[in-house]
């Protein structure tokens, strides 16, 4: 019998907010990619995770991937489990071939929520309908691809 959790939505963007800044500040101090400062990682988790609050493709896209890393992340825990019963040994299983599986299925599952989510962006139909009603903006391609040739001539060494 299952559970009847749908009162839990009303509480959904605060659960993404709090889900978005856990991951962010974990990241951000294990990398330190603002140095030891702690403030400064407070302060980019919570405006990333307002970010993602606020807009609504981003909140269905934490709605989209989260069942799938759980499902993902408990599949990996019960074969642990049984690799762990059978060999005692995990450094049998977790070989570099069998960790870039793991990565690509991970890549995989992004991949798959991204593309239900955000489709009309991925499948750049808008991008193409730009460039080709605005003069402008292929000028400005036109441009910015010229300057990068350029620059890329004459840094050449």
């Amino acid at each position: 019998m299952a559970i009847d959790i749908l009162g839990l939505t009303y509480f959904m963007p605060i659960f993404i907010f709090l889900f978005v800044f856990a991951i962010i500040f974990d990241v951000l101090n294990k990398i330190k990619a603002l140095g030891e400062n702690q403030f400064a990682h407070l302060l980019v988790s919570f405006i990333v995770a307002i970010i993602f609050t606020t807009t609504t493709n981003t909140q269905e896209f934490v709605l989209s991937v989260t069942p799938w890393m759980v499902i993902f992340v408990i599949c990996i825990f019960f074969i642990l489990i049984i690799i762990g019963m059978s060999q005692q040994k995990f450094e049998v299983f977790f070989k570099p071939g069998v960790v870039w599986v793991i990565i690509i299925a991970l890549i995989l599952v992004f991949l798959i929520s991204a593309n239900q989510v955000f489709s009309n962006l991925l499948l750049f139909e808008n991008f193409k309908n730009t460039i080709n009603t605005n003069t402008r903006v292929v000028g400005g391609l036109i441009l910015l691809a010229v300057a990068a040739i350029v620059s890329w001539i004459l840094t050449k060494k």
